[in-house]
């Protein structure tokens, strides 16, 4: 029998003792995974839950996955789905249009009959996308001189016959109406449902605070019950009653403070437009004799605005200028205006029912099944949508390996730019990298969106959670930390 040299029986061991510490020593990437599972496994967040998913554009293959496929509460993450769908089924060129009409006859300047306002819920009519929110209603009263009409004898007619008369969605709060975001929506849409308020500080606690509305009007009132103070801070509440134009502000300014901005709802959007409109005339030398009025307040409306005479018209913006604002923003009447839009444009009628089929048939294109999910609004106000990371993915996914790629990347909020994401510091290696979409409710969180490793790997994430009592902030920086983490993978140390 041969004999085995000692030496060898000594480096045996020694081989296996480094081969084994070759196998266990765990990979970068496994590294980054654990250092990723420590996060979400933070104390802080034991009594809420996370739902995440991150997987390679490149590869397909996942990086990390916790609750990929239990439903959450996702907020504004609603609007990717919606905004996906308006995409491929509106189409990216299309626009809104609005006509104005009259009964009666023009007869020496005067309109002896009413104007009527017909639209299908053009969103824009605001600073965002026209150079001031009266600049259609402006080039109108040039367009009815240029007719001659110098006076109008009916009234101004709100046709908003073209939607279904829900003006909030299903499981908004009845509570909260005030703040902008929880604005009604309707065809006729003018400043975006709301009022901007401007409060200037006066320099000492003796001097007035001006409150500056972006749109003069009779049509709402503000009652100022704010107190200037020479010290402490900045606190103002709203409120405004329900069915009620009269919003109160109260609290407290400090004096010599910069000034800042606040901005309530205001109620009926088809009463706001055509009250609006009516002034705008009245202000452009167009006498009105008749009063504002929406159509619903009319009995027995015998005219339809195809058979009416058409003397002025606005197309909107395209979809692909409205879509990266309303993203970006995460505008909540934007959100319910193209679930309608899309409901309407199916069926010649604007209702929630037929705008959620239309989503529900573009998500299938996804591989997104109607059965899987809940589509209770538009916007993600409601806490009846239910929706999980896998889903969002797949949605994201689809959409940046379509056609529509580039209009669907440049939709979304990037890092330390613009958006809901642009308080995020320029110097993070987030900054100009990360583009998502936020999502924003009371004990909800929520990101998904796009991003690429330090080595150029293209990943997609969406990470949502859901009952945590730390607020968006905490909930934030675990999110914003993983990140990180992903987009510096492949730094050499």
């Amino acid at each position: 029998m041969k004999r085995i040299p000692f030496s060898l029986i000594l480096l045996f061991p020694l081989a296996l003792i480094v081969a084994c510490s070759v196998t266990a020593a765990p990979s970068e990437r496994e590294a980054l995974v654990e250092r990723i599972g420590e996060r979400f496994d933070d104390p802080d967040f034991a009594q809420s839950f996370w739902g995440v998913l991150i997987e390679s554009l490149d590869s397909g293959e996942i990086w990390y996955e916790r609750n990929a496929d239990r439903l959450f509460i996702p907020a504004s993450n609603q609007k990717i789905p919606v905004a996906a769908a308006a995409y491929r089924a509106l189409g990216p060129d299309f626009t809104f249009t609005t006509t104005v009409h009259h009964t009666g006859d023009i007869q020496d300047g005067i309109l002896r009959g009413d104007l009527v306002i017909h639209a299908n819920g053009d969103p824009t009519l605001y600073d965002r996308l026209q150079s001031h929110p009266t600049a259609v209603f402006e080039r109108w009263a040039a367009e009815l001189r240029e007719l001659g009409i110098r006076r109008i004898e009916g009234n101004l007619v709100g046709d908003d016959s073209a939607w279904e008369r829900r003006r909030t969605g299903s499981g908004w709060p009845h509570h909260e109406i005030t703040p902008w975001y929880y604005a009604e929506y309707g065809p006729l849409q003018f400043n975006e449902n709301y009022v901007d308020l401007r409060f200037i500080p006066p320099a000492s606690v003796d001097g007035e605070l001006v409150i500056q509305p972006n749109v003069e009007s009779a049509y709402f009132t503000l009652v100022n019950k704010v107190r200037v103070v020479e010290r402490g801070s900045t606190s103002i509440a709203m409120n405004r009653p329900p069915f009620s134009n009269e919003i109160t502000l109260s609290g407290t300014v400090v004096a010599g403070a910069a000034p800042f901005e606040r901005t309530p709802t205001i109620t009926d959007p088809t009463l706001f437009y055509v009250t609006v409109l009516k002034e705008t005339l009245e202000a452009n030398g167009i006498a009105v004799d008749g009063v504002p009025v929406g159509l619903g307040s009319l009995l027995d409306w015998p005219h339809q605005a195809d058979d009416l005479p058409e003397i002025a018209r606005h197309d909107s913006p395209p979809l692909r200028e409205i879509i990266p604002s309303f993203m970006k923003r995460s505008q909540n009447v934007y959100a319910e205006t193209l679930v309608l839009t899309m409901g309407w444009k199916e069926t010649g009628f604007g209702t929630f029912a037929a705008g959620r089929e239309v989503v529900q048939r573009e998500m299938a294109a996804f591989g997104v099944r109607s059965g899987d999910y809940r589509f209770a609004d538009g916007s993600g106000l409601s806490r009846y949508n239910l929706i999980s990371p896998r889903q969002i993915n797949a949605i994201n996914r689809g959409m940046r390996d379509s056609e529509l790629r580039d209009l669907w990347l440049d939709s979304q909020a990037v890092a330390g730019v613009d958006g809901t994401l642009r308080r995020i510091s320029r110097d993070s290696p987030l900054a100009n990298n990360v583009r998502a979409k936020t999502g924003t409710l009371s004990t909800v969180r929520a990101l998904s969106g796009f991003l690429h490793t330090a080595d150029g790997e293209a990943l997609l994430f969406s990470i949502i959670n859901n009952g945590s009592l730390r607020g968006s902030r905490a909930v934030d920086e675990v999110s914003h930390n993983v990140l990180e983490m992903l987009a510096t993978h492949g730094v050499e140390n």
